[in-house]
């Protein structure tokens, strides 16, 4: 059994585990994908993906809402358990509104293409 003396080690070991669970996960994804590729047509992997929209939607926002929900929780969990200060944990869970409001306008710009959405309806206004 491997024991750690210090939390930077310990921290630089979740690190590396996390890291590697992130390359496996995308090196498995990528395979799908290819695998899709390779037995069907484009056309039919473009229907898939987007009968899949609605359901990737609601996964955004749900991790959205779960972000929302549980930061003060996860800060004072932290904070209790010596992680933080008294005022690390005061500015993040003053700063929790400003980045679920980031998180939604990033799926607004991006997830949901509001931006695109808006210059075509310009483009097609003007035309």
């Amino acid at each position: 059994m491997v024991v750690f003396h210090n939390g930077r080690a310990l921290r630089r070991r979740w690190f590396f585990l996390l890291t590697l669970l992130a390359f496996t996960l995308a090196l498995v994804a990528g395979g799908i994908l290819w695998y899709s590729v390779e037995t069907s047509s484009v056309s039919e992997i473009q229907t898939r993906v987007n009968a899949m929209k609605p359901t990737f939607t609601g996964i955004r926002l749900f991790l959205i809402a779960l972000v929302a929900m549980a930061w003060s929780l996860v800060t004072n969990n932290l904070h209790r358990w010596g992680r933080l200060d008294d005022a690390q944990a005061t500015t993040l869970l003053t700063l929790r509104w400003r980045i679920v409001i980031w998180l939604v306008v990033i799926e607004l710009v991006l997830g949901q293409n509001l931006l695109g959405r808006f210059l075509s309806a310009l483009q097609g206004v003007s035309t």
